[in-house]
């Protein structure tokens, strides 16, 4: 009886384990990588300091970012 009990018990720590690592792969296939949290790369204002994506930055002839166009105007670029 005691054998049956310790097999159940390991039983339910492999499984237990196993789902765990399904959870970390995701749907994606990559170990480790949400497909939610994969995203687009983010640059600073030159102005202000704040965050915004690549795709909304607005740039100067000088190569600097900002996040918007007021902050280009009031930076000089």
């Amino acid at each position: 009886m005691k054998v049956l009990l310790w097999a159940a018990i390991g039983f339910i720590v492999v499984m237990w384990l196993l789902r765990g690592n399904e959870r970390a792969v995701g749907r994606s296939g990559k170990p480790g990588k949400s497909p939610a949290l994969e995203g687009e790369s983010m640059v600073k204002c030159a102005h202000c300091g704040v965050f915004v994506p690549v795709s909304e930055a607005i740039g100067s002839g000088a190569g600097q970012l900002y996040c918007s166009e007021d902050h280009r105007l009031q930076h000089g670029g």
